[in-house]
């Protein structure tokens, strides 16, 4: 046969690395289930007949298991003839493979709006026996399979609501039956077996809600009243969200998901739980097609809710990008400005519109957001007003209008959008910078026009947050902005936000003069002619105003992670750093996941680098964080949820 003409292309890593592209993608399943157990150590598996080898089988398998008749995993058509396969061989179980690729034809992924009636989705699966392949081509579906028969790799997600209708309340015991019997746990089947199973499946429910609601709550809704902390007042977001919960099961799962996942990682709950509620409110929700169904306050919550959940997970990004915040964070983007035209821009929930603003920034600032929904929100003029970008109070609590402290109030939240806004724009610049770096081909010899222009880039950026800050912040804080007894005469609120903002200015300009590009050197300017001394000043009082948040306990206020995180970099002074790990590990179990704890490992791994890097006689700007953060597989898309 004629050798083929030319070599096959190789991407860009193994092109700086000097190797062959491996064009033969593989499945790699590895056997966690030792490093599993060590870390779950609360779950028991004793005496359980599926998971314990040493419990005698009470059935013999000549007598229970069938003949097994029915044709491989990858041409059985239903769920319940591969139930029926499962259960001929011991231990009577089967694998299922869930994929990004497996959600593509819910309404909420479609690419399209509509979808032909032709286009129903069925169940299509891929087995380890040489199962056919799928109507829909997926780029990333493996040629070579894993070895084990009984995986099934699932392609999509069936509609099941032309066979059984979905519930609508609350309670697990009254789903199907099947879906009753997904529990690795249970016992042979006897009725009152059963009812038990399903009344402690409702109290550990409610177990879940009561913990979203006096601790996730805290974590996502800032700021609060200090009367308000685990209340549902009528009308803020936690009562919408409970009493949504309570009509929607999906967003009832995505509410115990997001709690289950929290209780995992403090050692209180599983993993299985919230992954079994995370996938329940993905698929529970393919009955949902129509259009209003899609502009429910139901939806736009669960969507909210998931994309917080995967925030909070170990990023694990493939060649595509294909994170799932991203994917709910792109289904968000399109449900608001739905339900804006809808509603004909009168937003019930425009807090949480602006939570997913100020989401999407720092995921954009830690190098793994684009800004999109906030310039799709900006373009549509549906960036919500100030009074709407903190959370209500009910009545009592309500400052009488024309008060001096509500005067103080909204110049504060006037600071602070803009502040937030204007990081935006630093981070879309930054891109813009790191984008230009990576695809020129000389990018490594920095040319000194390359430099200027990024330099001026970087220059203009951080005067404009300068320029505005000057002009916007109160007057009465102008002097003594940095001051603790300044700020503590402010009303809980305003200083919330008001810390809040500055935090977020010193980290900005720290940011801008360090962390736009590869390389970034400090450059004197008209109103600051000694960088470095202003840059280790701003990186003490953040540290500072950290370190009192710390010692009043005000720990779930996760932005102030990203502050210290930033200035922990950027500084000259080792103590600096030193301190800045510390006091990342004074917020660390204080969010839902483990992304501060990923933060301060980041933070050491730079800090090593940057040290190892001087040894040889380099200088700290030559370690890029965000590189280490690629390399050590470290990213986070908030440091402190």
């Amino acid at each position: 046969m004629p050798s083929r003409l030319g070599a096959d292309p190789r991407c860009g890593q193994c092109t700086r690395l000097n190797r062959k592209c491996d064009w033969n993608f593989r499945w790699n399943f590895t056997d966690a289930t030792t490093n599993t157990q060590k870390r779950f150590s609360n779950v028991k598996t004793e005496g359980n007949a599926v998971w314990d080898p040493a419990t005698p089988t009470p059935i013999s398998p000549s007598s229970y298991y069938q003949r097994d008749d029915l044709p491989a995993f990858s041409e059985l058509k239903s769920e319940e003839d591969r139930e029926r396969k499962a259960e001929s061989h011991k231990p009577g179980t089967f694998g299922v493979v869930v994929t990004p690729e497996s959600f593509h034809d819910l309404p909420e992924y479609a690419a399209s709006a509509s979808h032909g009636s032709s286009n129903r989705r069925r169940t299509s699966t891929h087995s380890c026996r040489g199962g056919r392949s799928s109507p829909r081509p997926s780029p990333r579906r493996a040629t070579t399979l894993p070895p084990d028969p009984n995986m099934v790799i699932l392609d999509r997600f069936e509609d099941s609501s032309s066979e059984v209708p979905l519930p609508i309340r609350s309670s697990r015991d009254d789903f199907p039956e099947s879906i009753q019997a997904l529990s690795i746990t249970s016992p042979p089947y006897s009725p009152s077996t059963i009812s038990t199973a399903a009344t402690t499946s409702i109290r550990e429910d409610e177990e879940l809600v009561t913990h979203f609601r006096q601790y996730i709550v805290p974590r996502l809704v800032h700021p609060q009243s200090e009367a308000m902390r685990g209340v549902a007042s009528q009308g803020s977001t936690t009562d919408v969200l409970e009493r949504e919960a309570a009509k929607f099961p999906p967003l009832r799962h995505a509410l115990c998901a997001i709690s289950a996942l929290n209780l995992a990682y403090s050692g209180h709950s599983s993993l299985e739980e919230a992954m079994q509620n995370y996938h329940q409110a993905l698929a529970a929700s393919s009955a949902s097609s129509m259009a209003n169904d899609l502009l429910s306050d139901g939806v736009f919550f669960r969507h909210y809710l998931l994309f917080v959940y995967d925030i909070c997970v170990p990023m694990q990004s493939d060649d595509l990008g294909s994170d799932m915040w991203a994917k709910h964070l792109t289904q968000l983007q399109r449900i608001a400005v739905q339900r804006h035209h809808h509603h004909r821009g009168q937003e019930l929930h425009a807090y949480t519109i602006w939570n997913i603003c100020e989401l999407d920034i720092y995921a954009c600032l830690m190098g793994s957001g684009t800004c999109e929904f906030l310039r799709t929100i900006i373009q549509n003029n549906m960036l919500p007003h100030i009074s709407q970008q903190v959370p209500s109070l009910t009545i009592g609590h309500t400052p009488q209008p024309g008060s001096r402290d509500e005067q103080l109030f909204s110049a504060i939240l006037r600071l602070n959008e803009g502040v937030l806004l204007r990081a935006a724009i630093i981070a879309q610049r930054a891109q813009t910078c790191r984008a230009g770096m990576v695809n020129d081909q000389q990018a490594a010899l920095l040319s000194p026009g390359r430099l200027a222009h990024w330099t001026a880039i970087a220059a203009q950026a951080q005067h404009d947050l300068l320029a505005f800050w000057q002009h916007a912040v109160p007057a009465q804080l102008a002097s003594e902005s940095t001051n603790p007894n300044t700020i503590g005469e402010l009303p809980d609120r305003a200083r919330t936000v008001f810390e809040g903002a500055l935090l977020l200015f010193h980290a900005m300009i720290i940011y801008a003069r360090t962390s736009m590009f590869r390389g970034q050197r400090p450059i004197p300017t008209a109103t600051h002619l000694d960088i470095p001394s202003d840059t280790e000043r701003r990186i003490n009082t953040t540290l500072t105003l950290a370190n009192q948040q710390i010692d009043k306990r005000q720990v779930e206020r996760r932005n102030s992670v990203f502050a210290i995180f930033i200035a922990g970099v950027a500084s000259n002074l080792d103590a600096s750093k030193v301190r800045a790990i510390e006091l990342i590990r004074g917020f660390e179990g204080n969010g839902i996941g483990q992304n501060t704890a990923r933060t301060r490992q980041l933070l050491v791994e730079v800090r090593e680098e940057q040290r190892r890097v001087v040894e040889m006689g380099g200088r700290l700007e030559d370690v890029e964080w965000l590189g280490v953060a690629r390399e050590r597989g470290l990213g986070v898309a908030n440091c402190g949820l």
